[in-house]
């Protein structure tokens, strides 16, 4: 079996014209481009690099060899442009490095978490995401106080169970 030709960042530039020569393709729009680089790979060439790269460099290559195609420059141009979000990225950028925006996104998160669960106070839920409470206790109290409520809850359900129970008697004693 023949070996692959590797096209790397540093090769594509002479291998993909290369190619388009020696098979005599004409390119005149970026289709044309992607069924020269469907037709290398069927001939054994192997693309180890990052596919938007590649897009970036076959619209390069394409307004080359069609240049008077003004939907080939217009695709080189809209590549070059810098976008919105690029824009918004360097003016969101603090001396913190970010920090700030992920502890605001943090606390929106964590209002809307607690209005869904009732208003609980959000300085207990950081504390218990923590793994301390607001007044540096440790944990322990917390799961003291759950295991107080877990009792609550199963002495309830014995009440109903009780209830359901002497309902029972009753309509067994009816039947007697």
């Amino acid at each position: 079996m023949s070996e692959l030709t590797l096209v790397t960042l540093d090769n594509a530039h002479k291998l993909i014209p290369e190619y388009i020569v020696s098979k005599g393709l004409m390119i005149g729009s970026y289709e044309d481009m992607m069924d020269v680089i469907l037709s290398m790979i069927k001939d054994r060439h192997f693309f180890n690099m990052d596919k938007n790269i590649l897009r970036g460099c076959l619209e390069d290559l394409t307004f080359m060899y069609s240049p008077g195609d003004d939907v080939n420059k217009d695709r080189v141009v809209a590549m070059l442009e810098p976008s919105d979000d690029e824009d918004s990225d360097d003016e969101d950028d603090d001396s913190d490095g970010g920090n700030a925006s992920m502890e605001q996104f943090q606390e929106m998160m964590m209002k809307q978490l607690s209005s869904q669960m009732g208003g609980m106070d959000l300085e207990k839920m950081m504390g218990a995401m923590s793994g301390v409470s607001t007044s540096g206790e440790v944990k322990e109290q917390e799961s003291e106080q759950v295991k107080e409520d877990e009792v609550e809850e199963v002495e309830e359900v014995e009440e109903v169970n009780t209830e359901g129970s002497e309902e029972l008697s009753k309509e067994e004693g009816g039947a007697e």
